[in-house]
This record gives structure tokens, C-alpha cells and sequence, in this order.
């Protein structure tokens, strides 16, 4: 199949495209100066030259966002929030304009209700207000969940909503402003000589998967026949914040003290997604443990980290 990757250059992006590849897919991942999802200059042209020379584009991957932890939703809720659902709605406006037959949106389980507890079933999505702390994100994302109803059922463009847990790997944003949990703590233990300071009280329960793990599950996915119910994509474990320090303090050799601020937010107690409809629907399970993951994240961290951390 030929198709289109959103967000190339990005952490995810990147991945997605070599597992693409690999898969024997024909791959195009334009960069945002010839193919601007915000403002969408450049767009016609790039397709219009994909459809003269190839015969035009079968899916489309979106995994462009502009993401990050608790700190920039909470900082910048009307960015995230505006950005995200721009450039997803634009993403289904370019394939019906140029007649591409599917659209694969990338969802986030921060689209699920804030006060489920337990494991996340895909049957329990629409069952109440998001969490405070992600909301803007993640409605960003549950925003593509109606649009690729809207769009089937009035252009026949396919789709599936894949629903991913919290992703770590290389190349993610290690910037304390813009990084996720995972990746935060390994800056910060990697930076720290005496003591390193982390947000709550180290209890909420979360799950990791590794990117490329994520983008196994992803192109997998792409010859699956139309369904726009959410299916999560993740390991089904969970893993506390508390012990995830723990585990990367020794990895990172940190010797110093660990000390938790509980006058900043825990987030969700414990977000989890069950994942019986992805062993059903893809036949596949993750190939990374946590702590293997986590090994070969450190592992390419140390001698990138100056490069690493300037990406924003």
C-alpha cells in the first residue's frame, strides 16, 4: 500500500515509518514546510504530485500532534487543544479532497473517561467527563473518534481508531516542558547529583509501551477491514510512578535522594487499558518488557542526551 505518515520527523513518526517499510508498504512522510497541516499550504500540491507520479495515496497514518505531559496541558490547554484538532480535522479534509480510502487517526487513552478505575475497556470510552489534568488533549483526540463516523458515513472514507497508552523510547522530547513522565524522569535522574524532586506522592498507576512496539501495533493494523470502534494498543500492565523512579534510579546509577512534591497533582490513580480486543484484532502482543525498554531508551539517551535535549 502506499501511505502517508503525519508527523515523520516526529517521535512516533519515525518509527512508524521504518515498521512501514519494513512491512514492504510504499512510505511518504512529507516534512511541515511542504505539507502544513495547520494551515494547509503546500498540501494540493504535494498530492496532487503523489497521485501524478505513484497513483495517489491508499491510507493515511496521522500521527503529527503537539503533545507533552501534565505541566504544558495544564500550561497551554487552548494550544494543545486548537493545534490538535486543526490538524486532524484538516487530515480528513485532504482525504476526501484527494480520494484517499483510509484514515488512521492515532488515539490517546487520555480520551477516557477521568473517574474510570480499573482496567479501560473500549465499551467504556463514551462513559463520562475526561480528567481535568488531560482534558484538553485528550479530547483533541476523541474529536477524530466522530469525525471518522462523519466521514464514512458521508464520503465512505474507512478508518479504525487505535488507542494508545503512554509511549517511551529514542528520539522522544526529553525537555522538562514538553515530555512525558517516562522520559522526564530519566533527564531529570540523569541530570541530578544529590537529589531529584518529582511530582505527587509517586501512587498513580500508568502504563508504558514501547515506540517500537507502538509502531508494530500501528502498521499492523492498516489492512484491517473498516471499524471505527476504538481498539487500545498498550501491555496491559501496570506499572506505579514510585516504582518507575526506583527502576530508572538504578538503571541511571542515581545515588541520591528521590523527593516527592504532593502539592502537585497525581493525574489519574490508575490508568491502565485492557487489551483482549487488540490480541483478538491484531493477533500480537508487545515484544518489549518495561525494563528492556527502558534499558535501550537509557542506552541511546546518554550518547544522544545533548542533541536530545534541545528537541522541543
Amino acid at each position: 500500500m502506499r501511505i502517508l505518515v503525519t508527523g515523520g520527523s516526529g517521535f512516533l513518526g519515525r518509527h512508524i515509518i521504518e515498521a512501514a517499510q519494513e512491512a514492504g508498504h510504499q512510505v511518504f512522510y512529507p516534512r511541515s514546510a511542504e505539507f502544513n497541516l495547520m494551515t494547509m499550504e503546500g498540501v494540493d500540491k504535494y498530492m496532487a504530485g503523489i497521485r501524478q507520479r505513484y497513483g495517489g495515496i491508499d491510507v493515511i497514518i496521522h500521527g503529527a500532534a503537539y503533545y507533552g505531559g501534565i505541566g504544558i496541558i495544564q500550561t497551554e490547554p487552548a494550544t494543545v487543544f486548537n493545534r490538535n484538532c486543526q490538524m486532524g480535522l484538516n487530515v480528513f479534509e485532504i482525504a476526501r479532497k484527494h480520494h484517499v480510502k483510509k484514515v488512521m487517526p492515532i488515539g490517546s487513552a487520555c480520551s477516557y473517561p477521568g473517574h474510570l478505575e480499573g482496567d479501560l475497556k473500549e465499551e467504556q470510552f463514551w462513559e463520562g467527563k475526561l480528567h481535568d489534568s488531560v482534558e484538553a488533549y485528550g479530547f483533541s483526540k476523541k474529536l477524530l473518534f466522530v469525525a471518522q463516523r462523519a466521514y464514512y458515513k458521508q464520503f465512505g472514507i474507512e478508518s479504525n481508531h487505535l488507542v494508545l497508552t503512554n509511549l517511551y523510547g529514542p528520539h522522544d522530547v526529553f525537555t522538562e516542558y514538553r515530555s512525558h513522565v517516562l522520559s522526564a524522569l530519566i533527564k531529570k535522574f540523569t541530570d541530578a547529583k544529590e537529589k531529584v524532586t518529582l511530582w505527587g506522592d509517586g501512587s498513580p498507576i500508568r502504563e508504558f509501551l514501547y515506540v517500537k512496539d507502538a509502531a508494530q501495533a500501528i502498521v499492523r493494523a492498516v489492512p484491517l477491514p473498516h471499524d471505527p470502534e476504538p481498539v487500545n494498543i498498550g501491555t496491559g500492565v501496570g506499572t506505579s510512578i514510585y516504582e518507575l523512579a526506583e527502576t530508572i534510579a538504578d538503571f541511571t546509577e542515581f545515588k541520591g535522594i528521590i523527593e516527592w512534591d504532593r502539592s502537585k497533582p497525581n493525574g489519574m490513580k490508575r490508568k491502565v487499558l485492557s487489551v483482549t480486543k487488540m490480541k483478538d484484532k491484531l493477533g500480537w502482543n508487545p515484544s518489549y518488557s518495561l525494563r528492556d525498554g527502558l534499558k535501550e531508551t537509557i542506552n541511546w539517551y546518554l550518547p544522544n542526551k545533548d542533541q536530545a535535549d534541545k528537541r522541543e
